[in-house]
């Protein structure tokens, strides 16, 4: 990874007359290999699937899971979709007694600001139980702008790598699948959802899709914005607007504005909350946070590069 790569983590501590709590986004990039799983279930390909665990959603902080690093833990990792990496605090990284690797590199922020994180080497990573193990190791980041009661940021396209997943939002359930045994197929499309393409961001491996309108959106589990877009500045300036701090110190402007219906694939999603941001990077994504995607059962799979979105079941 080079010591010139950009990373973009955004913390976004919105605050009104009323606390809004933060969400996270995330773009970074970071090395994958294979763990030695144990106490799985069996997949094709000689591979062993980790047993499903459930998350908790808590406000302001996202989906929450219960996660071990080098045995260490429980911690409180966020599941997102648009970290492309594992995020530990320091305070993980000294517990979980990981190495740290090479000096320290650029993290830029939403607005462009900088400030640094080193990189370390996990051994093993489990979640919902010490001994369920994911098949992925690697590089994680160690950052510094986490809040204090949020321990780390799990990607799950890096830590279940090679296998495909699922992000059950009704359910609030996290599990894998082995895509060559169980492969999503385009032809195959669920009542009121769609399978959609995989749209890949230059080499990395974030889950963008494109919408009907020709916006390529980012699916980031790791935001409580709603269909997010950058503020052009003609909409209604009364809607109320909620400072932003990023990781980097810098900081961006959200305002939620007027629901929005778009589509994605063969599924129209109305009335979708909708959020301007302004003082971002030009290179900030569209995203589709949890605002938007809550109602569904989100099924990915890398190795066809294809995204099922369908209806979940609520919990009784």
């Amino acid at each position: 990874m080079s010591s010139k790569a950009r990373f973009l983590f955004a913390v976004f501590l919105g605050l009104t007359t009323v606390a809004r709590a933060a969400s996270f986004e995330a773009a970074l990039s970071v090395v994958r290999g294979l763990g030695k799983p144990r106490n799985e279930r069996s997949a094709g390909a000689g591979l062993r699937i980790p047993a499903p665990v459930s998350f908790r959603e808590v406000k302001g902080r996202g989906l929450i899971v219960r996660t071990w690093i080098n045995s260490a833990g429980p911690f409180d990792f966020a599941i997102d979709t648009g970290a492309g990496a594992t995020l530990l605090s320091q305070r993980v990284a000294d517990e979980a007694r990981v190495v740290t690797k090479g000096g320290r590199k650029s993290v830029a922020g939403l607005s462009g600001i900088a400030t640094s994180a080193r990189g370390a080497s996990i051994q093993r990573l489990a979640i919902g139980d010490s001994e369920n193990y994911l098949p992925a190791k690697g590089e994680a980041m160690i950052v510094s702008g986490l809040p204090r009661d949020l321990d780390g940021v799990l990607d799950p396209t890096e830590v279940f790598s090679p296998l495909g997943y699922v992000i059950d939002l009704p359910q609030k359930e996290l599990s894998a699948f082995d895509p060559q045994t169980d492969p999503i197929q385009i032809n195959e499309q669920p009542n009121d959802g769609a399978v959609v393409r995989w749209v890949r961001e230059g080499s990395g491996r974030r889950p963008f899709v494109m919408l009907g309108n020709g916006d390529r959106a980012l699916l980031d589990t790791g935001s409580n914005l709603g269909l997010a877009i950058r503020d052009s500045g003609s909409s209604n300036r009364k809607a109320p607007a909620y400072a932003v701090r990023d990781v980097g110190g810098g900081q961006i402007s959200s305002r939620r504005v007027e629901a929005t219906t778009i589509s994605v694939g063969s599924l129209t999603l109305r009335r979708v909350p909708t959020d301007l941001v302004s003082g971002t990077d030009v290179d900030a994504p569209v995203l589709l946070g949890l605002s938007a995607l809550r109602p569904f059962r989100l099924r990915f799979d890398p190795l066809h590069r294809l995204i099922e979105i369908a209806p979940g079941l609520r919990n009784r």
